[in-house]
């Protein structure tokens, strides 16, 4: 954060974002914050995100109603 600003990251709750720290925010309050100019990106922060898929997906048994 570059200037302390109040925000809600859920809607609901009110919070104190202080300068000179990092927080991890929600997309929507981190935009807004960033197109302000009241925060920056974390540069540094680098998120790494692996994904893997099932080896296999199983198949579902459809039961027949009598």
């Amino acid at each position: 954060m570059l200037t302390s600003k109040r925000g809600s990251p859920d809607g609901l709750e009110i919070r104190e974002y202080e300068a000179g720290k990092k927080y991890d925010l929600p997309a929507r309050l981190a935009g807004i914050f960033l197109s302000q100019g009241w925060a920056e990106e974390d540069k540094e922060l680098v998120l790494e995100v692996k994904i893997e898929a099932p080896a296999e997906v199983p198949q579902r048994t459809k039961k027949r109603r009598r």
